[in-house]
């Protein structure tokens, strides 16, 4: 399928960072938000990522207007009559994610690809909510969306192979290594990464070493490009936190259960770079 239309709802760090990528990649993209002051800040997102990328000299001022002619960005659900892919980008609420899904499959035509961004939620559960699960599939992008090549994207038991397909090639299309992953929770990439973030917390807790000491054995001692704290703020404690209750609601595993230190940061408003302090302090 020739992808004339992408519709993606949300607009947050994930929503904004898909958007802009498909903008670039030449595709026309339609943004829903919840709101007009939602929407705004949304937008303000895409043109600040492409004024890194002017600044940078990675693209020119000419290709930024462009990317930005094939971008609207409204809040009515009403864009999705219109769609070929549907990209759902919204906060990790099941609930609100299958009350969306549900919307989304009244509204969209019949031959449109509906996926969610969804890091942590199982795919079925959306896809019960419709009455096309053959035609939902995930598609996890990382964040910086701009920045980071690998899309997982997910399969359930229900999901035609030539949707599946129709991901994977939408996904090279957009500049991203795709990988094809089953649905279970957190999938492989936050299957692994949400308990080795929570040791690390952990060993904290338990005074083991201060936080730039463990971040520094991570990045020295195993050539990563940040350690445990850094990726954290990175990602945002919040959505860490979320991941992980997520995750320990599926499993009941231990390993998944959010420590004390993550949720008092989380309470106290301290989420990370976005907010200016996480497990560290950042002048903006």
């Amino acid at each position: 399928m020739t992808t004339k239309q992408i519709v993606i709802i949300g607009c947050g760090s994930m929503g904004a960072g898909i958007a802009q990528v498909a903008i670039q990649t030449g595709r026309p993209v339609r943004v829903v938000e919840r709101d007009d002051a939602a929407a705004e800040a949304g937008r303000g997102r895409i043109v600040a990522g492409l004024d890194r990328l002017v600044k940078r000299e990675r693209i020119s001022a000419a290709d930024r207007e462009a990317a930005l002619e094939r971008l609207s960005i409204g809040t009515s659900l009403d864009v999705l009559a219109e769609a070929d892919v549907v990209i759902e980008a919204t906060f990790e609420d099941v609930e609100r994610k299958r009350e969306l899904f549900a919307e989304i499959d009244r509204l969209a035509p019949a031959h449109a690809l509906l996926a969610s961004n969804t890091s942590t939620i199982p795919l079925v559960i959306l896809a019960a909510a419709t009455k096309r699960p053959e035609r939902v599939v995930g598609l996890h992008f990382f964040n910086p969306v701009p920045v980071m090549k690998l899309v997982e994207v997910i399969r359930t038991p229900a999901t035609d192979p030539a949707v599946v397909e129709e991901a994977r090639q939408l996904a090279e299309d957009l500049g991203k290594t795709p990988v094809l992953i089953n649905d279970v929770p957190g999938f492989v990439g936050n299957l692994l990464i949400v308990p080795y973030l929570l040791d690390a917390i952990r060993a904290y807790e338990r005074n083991v070493a201060d936080m730039a000491s463990i971040d520094d054995v991570i990045k020295l001692g195993f050539n990563h490009p940040m350690g445990p704290f850094a990726l954290s703020d990175l990602i945002g404690l919040d959505i860490v936190h979320d991941m992980a209750a997520s995750m320990y609601e599926e499993y009941k595993d231990p390993r998944y259960f959010p420590p004390p230190l993550l949720k008092q940061y989380v309470r106290m408003g301290w989420l990370g770079r976005k907010t200016g302090r996480g497990f560290y302090l950042y002048e903006s």
